[in-house]
């Protein structure tokens, strides 16, 4: 693989060791690569800053810019990365090859295998990406309100970005109220939040 950067017109040249796909559970995907100038042998991470927040190294920042950017509807992800060296990398390697040889439950002797890297590395930096409204979008939800139509929006967006595009999208209208229920673990918390909205409108 041949990286080229732009403002200098310098190559970059990898080789791609390992590579772990995104997953819904995770949320997050990974590469090891091995730099063929250096020979470092580097491993990649890219994910939700909820949970990329718990693997990366102490900062006081990241938390706060991802907010800022979930409030402008921008979808976020955080890059991060981690030097391995060759014993390490062949001790990961033997691992995650017998974890891949498991006929029962392999996914999770995999992932399990994968979570030993992930964690204390260095934080590159987060994205912010606009994920723009389709072409009348805008229209169609108004006519759906106008036509009595209940509309649900689900979403795995964090609740800043949510609110943000419901708001974009006129889902939300001007003179409606926002009540953002807590986290419930069961089904009595559950109908607890909603006995507490009730109330709130009734």
């Amino acid at each position: 693989m041949t990286l080229k950067l732009n403002s200098t017109e310098q190559l970059f040249d990898y080789e791609i060791l390992q590579l772990f796909p995104f997953t819904p559970e995770t949320k997050r995907m990974g590469i090891i690569v091995r730099d063929e100038n250096t020979n470092e042998i580097i491993f990649y991470l890219k994910g939700a800053d909820t949970v990329m927040q718990n693997i990366v190294q102490y900062n006081d920042w990241l938390q706060e810019e991802s907010s800022n950017m979930a409030r402008e509807g921008l979808r976020t992800l955080v890059i991060a990365k981690k030097l391995l060296t060759q014993e390490k990398y062949q001790e990961f390697e033997q691992k995650i090859t017998k974890a891949r040889l498991q006929t029962i439950n392999r996914s999770r002797y995999v992932r399990e295998v994968i979570e030993t890297l992930e964690c204390d590395m260095e934080l590159l930096g987060v994205t912010g990406v606009e994920d723009k409204l389709q072409v009348d979008v805008r229209q169609t939800l108004e006519s759906l309100h106008n036509s009595g139509i209940k509309i649900w929006m689900l979403t795995g967006d964090k609740l800043e970005t949510a609110t943000c595009i419901a708001k974009s999208s006129k889902l939300i209208r001007r003179n409606d109220d926002i009540y953002i229920m807590k986290q419930v673990a069961t089904r009595e918390e559950c109908l607890q939040e909603l006995n507490i909205f009730k109330r709130k409108i009734d």
